[in-house]
C-alpha cells in the first residue's frame, strides 16, 4: 500500500504576493516529512529565502515576515538544491498544489534549471473527496481539532501533514493512488 512504502513530504510556501508571473516571489519554506503514518519532525526542512525584491507592507501583515528578516537569508538558488532533494524522493503533499508548484517551476526557470517533476497529492482535493466540496487549510484544521495555521510555512505544512494522515485514514488505498498527481512545470 502506497501510505506505508512511501515518503512523503508535506511542503508550503510563504511568497511576496500571489503572482508569480507579476514578479511575486518564495519568501520561506518548508517541508515536513511523513513516513508510514507518522511526521519525522528531526528531518523537517525549515529556511526564511531572500526573494531580492521586497516584501509589500500589505503582506508583511499576513505572515509578518519582513524585509529585515528576509535580508540575510539565502536565495532561492541556494535553497533550491535541498528543495529538489525532497521532491526527488517523496510524493509531496500540498494543500492548494497549484500554487506552490507554480512559485517552484518559476524559481527553477529563473534560477536557469529545468523545473522539478514532482509527483503530488493535493489535501485540498481529498477534503472535496470527504466534505463534498474543496475547503480551506484552516477549515480543516478546525474540523480536525489542530492549530490554526497561522501564514506561516513551518505551521501550515505541519498542519497539511496532519490533515493528510487524518484524511487519508477515510480513504482507500486505492483512491490514495489515484490522487497522486505529477507535475512536470507550466508551458508559459
Amino acid at each position: 500500500m502506497i501510505l506505508n512504502e512511501s515518503l512523503f513530504c508535506a511542503m508550503d510556501t510563504e511568497t511576496t504576493g500571489i503572482d508569480p508571473m507579476n514578479g511575486d516571489r518564495i519568501v520561506e519554506v518548508a517541508i515536513v516529512p511523513v513516513y508510514k503514518g507518522r511526521i519525522l519532525y528531526r528531518s523537517i526542512y525549515h529556511t526564511l529565502v531572500n526573494p531580492k525584491i521586497r516584501i509589500p507592507a500589505t503582506i508583511e501583515k499576513i505572515h509578518r515576515i519582513t524585509n529585515e528578516d528576509i535580508e540575510n537569508a539565502p536565495t532561492i538558488e541556494q535553497v533550491f538544491g535541498q528543495m529538489r532533494s525532497f521532491m526527488r524522493r517523496s510524493i509531496m503533499i500540498f494543500h492548494r498544489a497549484e500554487f506552490d508548484l507554480t512559485f517552484i517551476d518559476i524559481s527553477a526557470k529563473e534560477i536557469g534549471i529545468f523545473p522539478p517533476s514532482i509527483d503530488y497529492i493535493d489535501t485540498r482535493e481529498i477534503s472535496e473527496i470527504i466534505f463534498g466540496e474543496k475547503k480551506a487549510l484552516s477549515w480543516l484544521a478546525e474540523r480536525f481539532g489542530f492549530e490554526k495555521p497561522n501564514h506561516r510555512a513551518l505551521t501550515d505544512a505541519i498542519t497539511t501533514a496532519k490533515l493528510f494522515l487524518k484524511m487519508t485514514r477515510k480513504l482507500a488505498g486505492s483512491q490514495i493512488e489515484e490522487l497522486v498527481h505529477t507535475w512536470r512545470g507550466q508551458e508559459w
